[in-house]
């Protein structure tokens, strides 16, 4: 998968699962917000995070 492949699957994942684009998904992710979640939805986004860079 390429980088812009990815960065379209996980936009569209955040917009479904968060309401938010990847671009504030990634920024939020690296100022820790994710870091202690236990959701599975959100977890899912978490480990998807490395295609979209």
């Amino acid at each position: 998968m390429s980088t812009p492949e990815g960065r379209s699957m996980l936009h569209g994942l955040a917009r479904d699962t968060l309401g938010i684009s990847v671009d504030e998904f990634l920024v939020r992710l690296d100022e820790g917000e994710y870091d202690t979640t236990e959701q599975e939805d959100v977890l899912r986004l978490v480990m998807l995070a490395p295609f979209a860079r």
